[in-house]
């Protein structure tokens, strides 16, 4: 915990110099035009709910559908694990993502799924 804050703290120091606009190994930071992305919010794995109540607000097969699209638009497709996943518990609120093991509700439509991945643009 403690080399991962002075990573960060190295890096974030950087670039406040601009001394670098990325940082490697596993190019944790990256610049895109003049915004900078943290690319450590870019999940991992995306469990999608396809259980009763979630598939029935627009989850299942066609919330995986559309996430996979943003990936692939994104170009993350095949970086990012998309899979179904157990009920949560959580159905009234549905549908639902797992993501890294956290669990996002109501996540309806594109925007919504981009929102979830911290794939929104500003």
């Amino acid at each position: 915990m403690k080399s991962c804050f002075t990573n960060q703290l190295i890096v974030s120091f950087l670039l406040v110099l601009g001394l670098t606009t990325s940082f490697t190994p596993n190019n944790l930071i990256s610049k895109t035009s003049s915004k900078t992305t943290n690319v450590f919010a870019t999940p991992q794995t995306v469990e999608v709910c396809g259980f009763k109540d979630c598939k029935r607000s627009g989850g299942g097969p066609r919330l995986e559908k559309l996430v996979n699209t943003v990936l692939e638009e994104k170009g993350l497709l095949g970086t990012i694990k998309v899979e179904g996943c157990e009920c949560q518990g959580e159905c009234g609120y549905g549908p639902n993502l797992v993501i890294d093991g956290k669990i996002v509700n109501s996540v309806k439509g594109r925007d919504a799924v981009e929102k979830a991945l911290g794939l929104q643009e500003e």
